[in-house]
């Protein structure tokens, strides 16, 4: 088999446009690629600063629910002042909690897709 890794994770939102303002200008996420093949298709992809793994904003399709991806992890190497940044951009966090030696706390997108921001030691990686 050759599978190697996750390249893409979709992301079903309701408005794109909207969900492109949070991942990049509040999240701070890097856009790769906005494309539209017409008024119906459009691929809006990002990334993590430094990531391999890439997400697109899509209309959902194939069972998909805006809203309904939950659990996505990303990581910080301090979450004390990444939490501090989003909570001052306007990001509706959970409090941080301590669990298996790492620390962690949840988030929503506009949609209600659920996100996790961990900072992990060797001992909780995600």
């Amino acid at each position: 088999m050759s599978i190697c890794r996750v390249d893409t994770v979709s992301i079903p939102v309701t408005d794109q446009n909207q969900a492109l303002q949070f991942y990049r200008d509040v999240l701070g996420f890097e856009l790769i690629r906005d494309h539209a093949e017409n008024q119906q298709t459009r691929w809006v992809q990002l990334v993590p600063r430094g990531a391999e793994t890439t997400i697109s904003l899509v209309k959902p399709f194939a069972g998909m629910e805006a809203g309904g991806v939950q659990g996505l992890v990303v990581q910080t190497h301090d979450i004390q002042s990444t939490y501090q940044e989003l909570s001052s951009r306007g990001v509706a966090l959970s409090e941080i909690i301590t669990m298996m030696e790492g620390r962690f706390a949840t988030f929503n997108d506009p949609d209600g897709n659920g996100w996790v921001l961990i900072e992990s030691n060797g001992t909780m990686l995600a």
